[in-house]
């Protein structure tokens, strides 16, 4: 197994994982909250590296990126296992599985066969590519050396660290900020609200940026949180594009989607903070 970055060296053989909110102190043999990340020989080992779940080419535009290349595909790669346990994950199967099946890569044969599609840009994606940072990063510089635009779909979880050496090589990011509320990102959705904020500032002072919130019956479902969110970004910049997107019940979340007239509500208020307010509008699936 290939060896990780980001982690501390503690007593007694243990390590403390330094990638995301979670920072799992991992004894010999232990692997992480994510299950991607493991302690062997008191090293940080990646049992995952360049394990691949799914390529597509999909519109740019269902990243979903609106003012980035827009009118183009990319070339898109997921991965498997996330930092965060959303429990209406809306890709559970490659973010939460039981089984791991797919293509192992190396981060040229994977740049090579983007740069076989023809596309501009290359998009990590799906479940949580930055759970996989080693890996991405790699495939970040040879794409970068190679003309392909860098795409990174992202919770955000990461601590300042890892934050800044991936957003260093990413033209452009679209961040999911789930809510506004930092009780139910650490009890509903195993994150830090903080963290995510922090990736944000960081990420429009690198690249490209723009936000999803993805409104969600008891996490996602007032017009104050869209306003607090909206407002947020503004204060980086008005020009912040923020998607508002509607849930439809998955995983372990079976609540009715909202109504069509409720989410309306909700999203309003963002119009006051932000130029580009696309809300509730079909994604190129």
């Amino acid at each position: 197994m290939r060896e990780g970055e980001y982690f501390l060296k503690l007593d007694r053989g243990r390590l403390q994982c330094r990638l995301c909110s979670h920072v799992c102190v991992l004894g010999e043999g232990e692997a992480g909250e994510c299950r991607a990340r493991m302690n062997v020989d008191g090293a940080m080992r990646l049992p995952f590296y360049g394990a691949i779940s799914s390529i597509a080419l999909d519109p740019v535009e269902k990243k979903p990126l609106r003012r980035f290349l827009p009118g183009t595909r990319t070339f898109s790669v997921g991965f498997w296992h996330c930092t965060m346990r959303c429990p209406f994950c809306q890709n559970w199967q490659i973010a939460q599985p039981t089984d791991i099946e797919g293509e192992i890569m190396d981060p040229e044969a994977l740049i090579d066969k983007a740069l076989a599609s023809g596309l501009p840009s290359i998009s990590f994606t799906y479940s949580e590519p930055c759970l996989h940072i080693e890996f991405v990063k790699s495939c970040m510089s040879l794409a970068k050396r190679r003309g392909l635009k860098t795409i990174l779909v992202t919770n955000g979880n990461l601590l300042e660290t890892p934050a800044k050496d991936i957003l260093a090589l990413t033209d452009a990011t679209n961040v999911d900020l789930k809510c506004f509320s930092g009780p139910t990102y650490r009890r509903i959705l195993g994150g830090d609200l903080e963290l995510v904020k922090n990736f944000i500032r960081i990420a429009h002072s690198l690249c490209h940026l723009e936000v999803t919130s993805l409104l969600v019956p008891e996490v996602l479902d007032s017009a104050d949180q869209i306003e607090g969110i909206a407002s947020f970004l503004g204060s980086l910049s008005r020009d912040i594009p923020l998607h508002i997107t509607a849930y439809h019940p998955a995983y372990r979340w079976m609540k009715p989607t909202l109504p069509k007239e409720e989410m309306e509500r909700i999203a309003a208020p963002a119009t006051e903070h932000l130029k580009y307010v696309y809300s509730l509008q079909a994604l190129y699936f």
